[in-house]
């Protein structure tokens, strides 16, 4: 599951990427969670503790900041602070508008989520973009091979000889290479 937080009144879009951080790792409430004791024995807090795998922060339902929940902090007023690491794989998310499911509705106001994806990169990235062909309806015959891959046969944790692999809602390849590794890239030339 992802942990999906809205950033909207905060975001510092200008701001430093250590003001931006403060932001999206957040001091963020649970549901009638006022202390760490009630943190410890709240049916809620062990949802999110559960879900605590990516962190997916949204201005006006844009994906702004998505992360790697590396661990949590809990406060003395309950609030969780989450800890992650920039997470390369799902980059291609910032920018795309969330789905239903994962925006938040006219009327809505508490700012966590969780979102429903089980840690294939496939999963989360159906939580952004465009609607995906209606059931019934074949894909475009060029999309149908990342369609195949990304339906499972790409997921966060696909390796290459240590290399990680994700192509982006964007069409962007993204890897990233094991320490002391480096990656050539090359392009087709016409002509």
């Amino acid at each position: 599951m992802a942990v999906v937080v809205n950033v909207s009144h905060r975001f510092p879009r200008t701001g430093s990427r250590a003001e931006q951080l403060a932001v999206v790792r957040g001091d963020w409430p649970v549901p009638e969670v006022d202390n760490p004791e009630a943190f410890a024995d709240s049916d809620d807090a062990q949802e999110l503790l559960d879900a605590a795998d990516v962190l997916i922060a949204a201005a006006g339902n844009e994906v702004v900041d998505v992360q790697r929940i590396t661990g949590l902090q809990v406060d003395e007023g309950g609030h969780v602070r989450f800890e992650t690491v920039d997470e390369p794989v799902l980059v291609g998310m910032i920018g795309q508008r969330l789905r239903p499911g994962a925006a938040w509705e006219p009327g809505e106001s508490w700012p966590v989520k969780l979102a429903d994806a089980a840690g294939a990169v496939s999963e989360y990235l159906d939580l952004v973009g465009e609607a995906a062909p209606g059931e019934g309806e074949p894909a475009p015959a060029d999309a149908q091979g990342v369609a195949d891959a990304a339906a499972g046969d790409l997921s966060d944790d696909f390796e290459l000889g240590g290399f990680r692999l994700a192509l982006g809602v964007d069409g962007n390849l993204v890897v990233t290479a094991p320490a002391g590794r480096s990656v050539t890239v090359l392009t087709a030339h016409e002509g």
